[in-house]
């Protein structure tokens, strides 16, 4: 079982707002200060808040007792912003010491003072902090609402710094909600703010980086998740920052186990168990501890992981983690299902029990975790009708948090992160070259002034010159503007090509896993045959902006007949070709028409009771190509997707890739989609493009 299903617990160290500065050669430094200053006034105040913050990372107790000492001083001061500051400084390290009940009633106090003041940003921070309390205790939604509510505060005040920290945090708590596409964008967007910001060395950003390496652990892209991994591990090394070093290490600890590397795992989650141990913070020694439970596990030492997780499993009862608990119960239950010493029934009561803590967690993943194995063990303890039952919820559950939209999806904003990145590069390269223009013009326009003193003639004479450079450099300025947006219109075009061709492989290999499940051999085989054959063809036009007519209708009717056998045979289909068409010198770009036709299938003809049919038609009108879908299903008013505003994703790539031919051939095609009174017909006027 890969282990990228176990939390991080320490991680909410690293997304701490405020961050931590280097520990023991800082508090050394503010105790001697502290100790040299015994005057009741502001400067002892600050050096204690300051003393307050520092400690909850290396020991939260002491941390407790300078906030609380800084607190008295601060009343007797009637400091406000002193007070506030203790509050929320004694908020952290009740945190850090797991006792959550006093941190948020510490952090409501400091709200209140805040408020009085007026300091929307600091009441802002202090909303977010109690958002990571909630994170704590699992309670993943509404540690989202926190953030999302501090995060319109730092977006109103324009200040990207710290709405790029809530976007960070936020990606957390969708990630441990199996939300993976929304976690993935909030991280892209976070780590998009610090590059533009010039803050790749800042901490936070090695945060980021840690963070999304955990996301690809779990969507199982281990070679990057280790890249990722291994940057925040270098940077927190660099930097002295022990917290940071240890979630690094027990994150690339799960990477190792994934990997089948599970005794290189065991030592770095040693390693994390250590610094988590010195610093006296009992969550992070938690992780670690029930990470080395898992590896032990997962090589098949079950005797010698339970003793872990009976330990963990009492400190996540005290913190009410009740996604650690879903985790440990799992694990508990495959030690009594698998090991020496089988109990079967006691394999039972882990597994349930881990399935309501991820209930009440709100972790998809975990309950079909929880599932699975509960499944598996009743089918072996001859309890056939619960292993059904649980077998079939826990396939339910998958397919919401693993399926092929969503992995579309993460492959979309992947590839939209890239091809800005790239814009962005193209601009840069631009603006310099109009800088340098422009600089070059202005030299130009001093020199002609000093010439001009020489007599009429030569001014005459340098004012022609003059007048035929800004011709020519105007000339040259809009064709290099030109070429730029032509770059650009390609680049777009080649991410929009790369995300079509994912699209439509990964629906054509779900045909092939449903139909294989149904174990008919015979058609499974007809199956593989022509899903080759597509997949041949379709590596073959990846690559290529336009193919011929006649190659991608090719690939419409293979994709048909693919479809037909899914549904079987549900639905009739037929090719109307025009006699002006040159299909073998007619071009149009790959896959095209491959959206139209798929939703005509799924929305169209396959939730209809009776027979189906689809004619697809193709003439010359003008200077455009019309390519016509056409269907008899149920219609848009009765597809209940339709109705609730989705919209196919390979119809809105469809609709760039149009408005990108549209620019690039300064055309006018459209796309228009009519209800009849059964069916939908879908018209595409491309324009027209001829191979001779």
């Amino acid at each position: 079982m890969p282990l990228y299903r176990i939390k991080v617990l320490t991680v909410l160290l690293m997304l701490s707002l405020f961050g931590v500065h280097a520990q023991r050669p800082k508090i050394d430094s503010l105790n001697l200060l502290l100790k040299g200053h015994l005057k009741q006034d502001t400067l002892r105040l600050n050096i204690l808040n300051e003393l307050a913050y520092t400690y909850y990372s290396v020991d939260p107790a002491v941390g407790v007792a300078r906030s609380t000492e800084a607190l008295e001083l601060g009343r007797k001061l009637q400091s406000q912003a002193g007070i506030a500051t203790a509050y929320a400084y004694r908020g952290h390290n009740y945190s850090a010491l797991g006792e959550d009940s006093l941190a948020l009633a510490s952090y409501d106090k400091a709200m209140e003072v805040r408020r009085d003041m007026g300091d929307l940003q600091g009441l802002a921070r202090l909303i977010y902090n109690k958002g990571l309390v909630y994170f704590n205790e699992s309670d993943y939604a509404r540690a989202n609402d926190n953030n999302r509510r501090a995060y319109e505060v730092f977006e109103k005040a324009k200040d990207s710094f710290l709405m790029a920290k809530m976007l960070n945090s936020i990606g957390i708590n969708h990630m441990y909600l199996s939300q993976y596409p929304e976690a993935l964008k909030s991280y892209l967007d976070a780590k998009r703010i610090y590059e533009d910001l010039g803050l790749t060395e800042d901490r936070q950003y090695a945060s980021i980086l840690s963070n999304i390496g955990l996301l690809y652990a779990r969507l199982e892209k281990f070679g990057l998740a280790e890249e990722f991994q291994k940057k925040a591990l270098l940077f927190f090394k660099k930097n002295d920052f022990q917290e940071g070093v240890a979630n690094a290490l027990t994150n690339l600890g799960r990477v190792y186990n994934d990997t089948g590397n599970s005794e290189k795992a065991i030592e770095s989650y040693k390693q994390a168990h250590d610094i988590m141990e010195k610093n006296k913070n009992e969550r992070g020694v938690a992780s670690a501890l029930t990470n080395m439970g898992i590896a032990y596990s997962e090589i098949g030492q079950y005797t010698e992981a339970v003793p872990y997780f009976e330990k963990t499993q009492k400190i996540y009862e005290k913190l009410k983690n009740a996604n650690n608990l879903a985790i440990v119960h799992r694990y508990l239950g495959d030690c009594y299902a698998l090991g020496v010493h089988k109990n079967l029934k006691r394999a039972e009561e882990n597994y349930k029990a881990s399935f309501q803590y991820a209930k009440g967690a709100g972790s998809i993943n975990l309950q079909f975790n929880a599932l699975e194995q509960l499944a598996s063990l009743q089918s072996e303890m001859g309890n056939y009708k619960g292993a059904y039952k649980n077998k079939t919820e826990a396939v339910v559950l998958r397919d919401s948090f693993a399926s092929v939209e969503k992995k579309e999806e993460i492959a979309l904003l992947e590839a939209e992160y890239e091809y800005e990145k790239e814009k962005s590069a193209l601009q840069t390269a631009h603006d310099k070259k109009q800088a340098v223009s422009q600089m070059e013009m202005e030299r130009q326009e001093l020199m002609i002034g000093g010439l001009a003193i020489g007599g009429v003639l030569i001014v005459v004479f340098f004012i022609v010159a003059f007048q035929l450079y800004k011709k020519r450099e105007k000339v040259l300025s809009e064709k290099k503007i030109s070429e730029f947006k032509t770059r650009v219109a390609e680049t777009e075009l080649k991410a929009l090509r790369s995300q079509m061709n994912p699209h439509f492989i990964f629906n054509a290999m779900n045909s092939i896993s449903d139909y294989m499940a149904k174990n008919d051999l015979e058609t499974a085989n007809v199956f593989l045959v022509k899903f080759s054959k597509l997949i041949r063809a379709i590596l073959e036009s990846s690559e290529k902006k336009w193919i011929s007519l006649e190659e991608d209708l090719e690939l419409m009717e293979l994709y048909l007949q693919i479809e037909a056998l899914r549904l079987k045979d549900k639905f009739g289909y037929s090719f109307h070709v025009g006699e002006q068409v040159d299909v073998g010198n007619t071009m149009v770009p790959p896959l095209i028409l491959q959206p139209f036709i798929e939703n005509s299938i799924w929305h169209g003809v396959a939730p209809k009771e009776t027979m189906g049919q689809i004619d697809v038609s193709i003439k010359c009108q003008d200077r455009f190509l019309v390519c016509t879908v056409d269907d008899d299903g149920v219609g848009r008013q009765k597809n209940a997707a339709i109705q609730n505003g989705k919209t196919s994703m390979g119809l809105k790539i469809t609709k760039n890739r149009l408005d990108i031919i549209n620019q690039l051939k300064k055309e006018s095609g459209s796309i228009r989609v009519f209800d009849k009174k059964e069916g939908v017909r879908v018209e595409l006027k491309l324009p027209l493009e001829l191979q001779f």
